[in-house]
C-alpha cells in the first residue's frame, strides 16, 4: 500500500478590523434656550481611530436654525462643532442625520438654501462657525484619527434662542474604524505526495453660547 504524506499550512494575513458602532439610545430633551449633553462611554475597542462618523437619531425641532451641535472628547482635549446655522425656520420631525467627512454634501444652510433638513448623510455643516470655548477645536472628524476610541465622548447640544423646542428621541451613536488588525487564516494549503499522488488545497438664530461654544 502506498503511503500518503500531506503537509498543510495556513497563511495568516492581517486585515483591518471592521467598523464598530457604539450608541446611547436614551432620548435627549433639547433645552429651550439652553444646553444639554449626552455621553457615550467606549471601552474594549482595539487600536487607534482611522475614521469616525456620528449619527443623530429622530431629531425634531420647531426652529432648527437655533441649534448648535458639538462632539467633545476631554481625554484627547479636542472638540468639534459639526452643526450650526442649518434648516432655517422650517420645522423638522424625526429626522435621522449621519455626519461623515466623506459625505457628498452639506445640510441646507439657514435662509440661503430653499429646502428643509431631511434624513441623510452629510458633511459637517457648521455654517455659523461656532467653536468650543475651553478646548482646542477640530476642523473635521478626521482630526480625531490616531487616538484611542476608548473613553468618554460627549454630544453637546445648544439651543441658542428661546421660544422653540425639540428632542432627539432616538439618541445618538458613533461609528469607529480603527487600525487594529486581526489574524485571519487564509486557506492556502500545499501537499507533498509519495507514490505519484498530489493533493493541493486553496482555498468602515445664532448668538454667543453660555458655556460650551462661542461664535
Amino acid at each position: 500500500m502506498k503511503k500518503l504524506l500531506v503537509a498543510v499550512a495556513l497563511a495568516v494575513v492581517a486585515v483591518p478590523a471592521a467598523a464598530q458602532t457604539v450608541s446611547n439610545t436614551n432620548a435627549i430633551g433639547i433645552v429651550d434656550g439652553g444646553e444639554v449633553t449626552s455621553d457615550i462611554v467606549v471601552a474594549g475597542l482595539s487600536g487607534n481611530i482611522t475614521s469616525l462618523t456620528l449619527s443623530i437619531n429622530s431629531l425634531s425641532h420647531t426652529y432648527p436654525d437655533d441649534l448648535v451641535f458639538g462632539l467633545l472628547n476631554t481625554s484627547a482635549n479636542l472638540g468639534f462643532v459639526f452643526l450650526s446655522g442649518v434648516g432655517g425656520s422650517a420645522d423638522i420631525r424625526d429626522v435621522d442625520l449621519t455626519f461623515s467627512d466623506s459625505a457628498s454634501g452639506f445640510l441646507p444652510e439657514s435662509f440661503v438654501d430653499a429646502f428643509p433638513v431631511t434624513s441623510g448623510t452629510y458633511l459637517p455643516s457648521n455654517f455659523y462657525l461656532y467653536e468650543f470655548t475651553f478646548y482646542p477645536n477640530a476642523t473635521a472628524f478626521g482630526d480625531f484619527a490616531g487616538i484611542t476610541p476608548n473613553g468618554t465622548w460627549t454630544l453637546v447640544v445648544d439651543d441658542t434662542f428661546p421660544a422653540d423646542t425639540g428632542t432627539i428621541s432616538g439618541g445618538w451613536s458613533l461609528t469607529f474604524t480603527t487600525d487594529a488588525t486581526a489574524a485571519v487564516p487564509e486557506p492556502a494549503t500545499w501537499a507533498m505526495m509519495i507514490g505519484g499522488l498530489a493533493l493541493a488545497g486553496a482555498t468602515m438664530r445664532r448668538r454667543q453660547v453660555r458655556v460650551a461654544f462661542a461664535a
